[in-house]
């Protein structure tokens, strides 16, 4: 007679499975997990992209002061006593100065008593087309505020960029004495000048607000809009070597 075999349900056996409420502990404790990883890869995120936009504004501060520094501390360069030579122009929102520094016959990187050679005349500031009442707030001919502009030279040819997304600019002189002004009388009294730039970043931040002012040299505050850009400021001391010699 064949064995029989038997099948007998009960507690005692070993049923393989999970219940509902198993189940459901495993749920809850995934979704805690997977919400603090996409938390941490949100933060890093955000601070990736602010990284990233400051990054942009200093890049284009430092090379407008790569440019200005060592040429604004060559204004009044005249070596050989030239008339005429100096800084001819300083207000709040632009300067301009000459300084011979070249033109030679026979060396070229020598002075030859005028300031008529290449960036011996040099303007810093923002074309009026950019700042129409030149008060060194961007408006791109619109309102102040409404679009950030190119910081700009002038060596005689126009305008011409030297760092983007710039928004103010202005220009604070120290004076023989130690006295200071936006617009001196005598403009051979100027010793230092001090360049405030307050650069934007190119792109828009949805998960930042811009709520700051910032105050230049002078003391004077800028409001820019609240809105979802990046700034930064930055204020410089350019002392100028060949002035009061």
């Amino acid at each position: 007679m064949a064995n029989a075999h038997y099948y007998r349900s009960g507690a005692g056996n070993n049923q393989n499975g999970f219940t509902l409420a198993e189940v459901m502990i495993v749920m809850v404790i995934s979704s805690i997990i997977m919400g603090a990883v996409f938390t941490i890869y949100l933060v890093h995120q955000r601070s990736y992209v602010e990284h990233d936009d400051l990054a942009d504004i200093q890049q284009n501060l430092r090379g407008a002061l790569a440019v200005m520094t060592p040429e604004i501390r060559q204004a009044g360069c005249n070596p050989t006593r030239s008339a005429g030579i100096g800084i001819l122009q300083a207000t709040s929102s632009v300067l301009r100065f000459t300084a011979d520094v070249g033109g030679d016959p026979i060396n070229p990187n020598q002075a030859d008593g005028d300031a008529n050679d290449a960036n011996e005349d040099i303007t810093f500031g923002f074309s009026v087309a950019n700042d129409a009442d030149g008060n060194g707030i961007a408006d791109g001919g619109g309102a102040d505020w409404s679009t950030p502009v190119p910081l700009e030279r002038n060596t005689g040819g126009g305008f011409q960029p030297i760092a983007e997304n710039i928004e103010a600019v202005e220009f604070n002189y120290i004076l023989d004495g130690g006295a200071t002004s936006l617009a001196p009388a005598n403009l051979n009294d100027i010793r230092t000048v001090q360049v405030s730039i307050l650069g934007r970043a190119a792109n828009p931040s949805q998960d930042f607000r811009h709520n700051q002012t910032y105050t230049t040299a002078s003391g004077a505050v800028w409001t820019p809009p609240q809105d979802n850009f990046r700034r930064r400021l930055v204020i410089v001391n350019i002392q100028c070597r060949n002035m009061g010699l």
